[in-house]
């Protein structure tokens, strides 16, 4: 139970961090295949394993909750003096899992080649092409955030909680993505520091933060079990495509995180590639874990 949750607390740090899958990290600590069978055991008619299945993932879910609050306020500290560094640690991140995604990823991909028709082969291609497209076009379509570190949240109406409810939903969803982070498709949306100012002052207790986080969390677990349906099917039965669409998603969400618009001198030049390198230690270091 200890390790689970300790588990949780991991998987947590990694979801609120733009670039880092909380995916891979639970592949990592070796609870991947364990969380997929719960939740698939959970909608199972005859499992006698039900009432575990509900323990093991409310213990993960809990950790998740930890890890995400503590590491919330980390962020906002980062965001409110180093934002520009803060983000090309990010872009680290995201670069450097690019060559672990190909090594463990394409060698079964490269082992159902042979099978692959090449009409599916071009397919692959478009998959790669479709997965760029998708994220430039929502870097193209999100709207501006002017503020790193949120203090004042929006009045609670039915659009604000539907917002969020889609808001946990595409956190969720990207879990079980292996190699895109749900924290990123949220940065790139423009709701990625609303989530984390949120969760930084959940400990204040104040029902503006608390209410819109329980419709997030619902949406949370809608992406969850969809997206442990969806991915599991496209992994199954389309790899190769699936396989190219989501490199196509991390290649083309390195390049969005970049800070265009922030202004570089030599000593901000320097210590962006500094925290860009430790980004990509930190992912170097994870690979080597697992």
């Amino acid at each position: 139970m200890l390790k689970t949750l300790i588990g949780g607390i991991a998987v947590g740090l990694a979801n609120i961090i733009p670039g880092v899958s909380g995916g891979t990290m639970m592949v990592v600590l070796g609870l991947f295949n364990r969380v997929m069978s719960s939740i698939s055991g959970i909608f199972t008619k005859d499992n006698p394993n039900r009432l575990d299945d509900i323990k093991f993932l409310a213990t993960v879910l809990i950790g998740a909750l930890i890890g995400l609050v503590v590491f919330a306020n980390v962020l906002e500290w980062c965001f409110g003096n180093y934002p520009t560094q803060t983000m090309f640690g990010f872009v680290g991140m995201v670069a450097f899992s690019i060559p672990s995604l190909v090594r463990s990823e394409m060698k079964e991909d490269e082992r159902l080649n042979a099978k692959i028709p090449s009409s599916k082969k071009a397919l692959s291609v478009l998959g790669f092409v479709l997965g760029c497209v998708i994220i430039f076009g929502m870097m193209l379509i999100a709207p501006e955030e002017k503020e790193l570190v949120i203090t004042s949240f929006p009045a609670l109406d039915f659009v604000y909680l539907l917002k969020m409810v889609l808001i946990g939903f595409v956190a969720g969803f990207a879990m079980f993505i292996p190699g895109v982070s749900g924290s990123m498709c949220l940065l790139i949306l423009g709701e990625y520091y609303l989530f984390k100012s949120l969760l930084a002052n959940v400990t204040s207790f104040d029902l503006q933060i608390l209410i819109p986080l329980a419709f997030m969390g619902v949406g949370i677990l809608l992406g969850i079990v969809a997206s442990s349906k969806i991915t599991g099917y496209c992994l199954k039965h389309f790899h190769n495509i699936t396989i190219y669409f989501i490199l196509g998603l991390v290649i083309a969400s390195s390049i969005v995180l970049i800070p265009l618009d922030a202004t570089y001198d030599m000593m901000t030049i320097i210590s962006c590639f500094i925290t860009m390198l430790v980004g990509g230690i930190i992912v170097v270091m994870l690979e080597k874990l697992a």
